[in-house]
């Protein structure tokens, strides 16, 4: 399976664009085009919609929720254990319960929405910073809860 950096790299070559080409249409920089294609900055949900209707595919072709969840969550999954996606995602379910009201809504923007601390910052009125923060302490939490699960 190509990762995501990959498959936004063949569309793009596939729909003879360049790099230039493909910001220009998503008004952005070429160079986060670039760091989405080498997998060292991750596109935005938004993005991904975006990119999914300029190239004619669906979402799920360049946005594997689960394969990136897991990904992005594996550092707070006990490195003894193998964890499949299911298990995965029914055991961050049961922690999202555990967290504040504010801190899941910042945590599934972040997730499952894949947004920007910027934007989530915006949307709640604190830092990215502060939003930082509070996926840093919730990603803790996290892994301690998963300690307990598996």
């Amino acid at each position: 399976m190509l990762k995501t950096g990959q498959t936004i790299a063949a569309l793009r070559t596939k729909a003879n664009m360049t790099q230039e080409q493909l910001a220009a249409e998503l008004f952005v920089s070429r160079d986060l085009v670039s760091k989405w294609e080498t997998d060292k900055s991750p596109p935005n949900y938004k993005m991904i919609l975006k990119m999914a209707e300029l190239f004619s595919v669906e979402v799920e072709v360049l946005f594997d929720k689960d394969r990136i969840l897991t990904e992005e969550l594996a550092a707070c999954v006990p490195a003894d254990k193998a964890v499949g996606a299911k298990e995965l995602k029914e055991a961050v379910n049961g922690f999202l319960s555990s967290l504040s009201v504010r801190d899941r809504a910042v945590f599934i923007r972040r997730y499952y929405f894949f947004e920007d601390a910027s934007e989530i910052g915006a949307e709640y009125g604190i830092g990215e910073g502060y939003v930082r923060t509070i996926l840093m302490r919730a990603r803790k939490k996290l892994k301690n809860y998963m300690k307990g699960a598996f």
